[in-house]
């Protein structure tokens, strides 16, 4: 299977979907794959592979690398794993599950601060927030230098539940950040599909192909669902792009799976917030309990620095944050340091 597809791709999904079956069958020979193994149920299928005398052409398994590991080590092991691969050896990498060695780019910021920024913001709130932008962008500098070892970077992370506010809603969302969200030219969300092993496929972020025939043209491949969703199908797309013609009926979600796509809540996930939410039905009242003088670093501490940020920033925009209890405390703060 001649795979021409390269940049990075984002495979998320229910349990047991099958990710990293999906992203290990490229069509590339484990040879020219490089494998950051940070799942302990990944470990059999290289086993496997190495048993068969077709070991892939770099294997680490992080889990046993980094036994009793804190995060700041675990980061420097991975960079140094990295930084030893050599560049454009391999056809494809897939680093199955991200997650863990995400999470330390921020405490890396945090610990050297101005390795990354030369000024931050003498209010600790405030810099807090700049440490989490500064985790972002080195973050993508680390996903370029993945995609130096291989052409086709393919990160694989499980689902988190969906909070607004401090009520759980149901409602499940990709365990990753922004740079994952920001810099993918694919993101997968797979679905268990009762009419075959292989998932089916909800295409959060569509792939583009360019083409030249009349100027520069970019053509959407993908259709929003693929069931089956393997890469023969994703290939057979690439060959036969989708464009601007009408989804076929196979290919339209389903109201829950626009759920995911849009980033809705259902009626049911509806229910669910009202349930957890005190006092739901009466935001107003929030306003009149709210603590009187919450400071910014209280805010930080309650909700996140992202969190607050991006309220603070649709505030000013106008929009609405998510939390009724988030606005009222925001617009306090922001009233107080008028």
């Amino acid at each position: 299977m001649n795979n021409p597809i390269q940049g990075l791709i984002h495979i998320t999904g229910e349990p047991d979907t099958g990710k990293t079956t999906l992203a290990l069958s490229t069509g590339f020979a484990p040879a020219e794959i490089c494998f950051f193994d940070d799942d302990l149920k990944t470990q059999a299928i290289a086993g496997m592979l190495a048993e068969q005398g077709t070991p892939f052409g770099a294997y680490f398994n992080l889990t046993k690398l980094s036994l009793g590991m804190r995060e700041i080590d675990f980061h420097n092991l991975v960079l140094r794993l990295i930084e030893e691969q050599p560049k454009n050896k391999f056809k494809a990498l897939v680093f199955d599950t991200w997650t863990r060695f995400e999470n330390t780019f921020q405490p890396i910021v945090h610990k050297n601060p101005t390795r990354f920024r030369e000024f931050y913001s003498p209010m600790g709130a405030i810099k807090g927030a700049e440490e989490w932008k500064a985790s972002f962008d080195y973050e993508a500098t680390i996903i370029d230098k993945l995609l130096e070892i291989a052409p086709l970077v393919i990160l694989v992370t499980h689902l988190k539940e969906k909070s607004v506010g401090s009520a759980k809603t149901g409602q499940y969302i990709p365990d990753c950040k922004k740079p994952v969200i920001e810099k993918s030219r694919l993101r997968i969300w797979t679905r268990h599909n009762s009419a075959s092993a292989a998932p089916i496929g909800l295409v959060l972020k569509r792939l583009a192909k360019v083409t030249t025939s009349a100027g520069i043209q970019v053509v959407n491949v993908l259709p929003r669902k693929i069931a089956p969703c393997t890469w023969e199908r994703i290939l057979e797309y690439w060959e036969n792009p989708v464009g601007d013609r009408t989804a076929l009926p196979d290919e339209m979600p389903n109201d829950f799976e626009l759920s995911i796509l849009d980033g809705a809540l259902t009626a049911d996930q509806k229910d669910i917030l009202h349930i957890n939410r005190v006092d739901a039905d009466k935001p107003q009242e929030v306003v009149a309990v709210r603590p009187p003088s919450m400071s910014l670093e209280n805010l930080m501490e309650k909700y996140g620095a992202e969190k607050v940020m991006d309220g603070v920033v649709n505030l000013l925009a106008g929009t609405m944050p998510e939390s009724p209890e988030q606005l009222a405390l925001i617009a306090d703060y922001l009233e107080q340091t008028k």
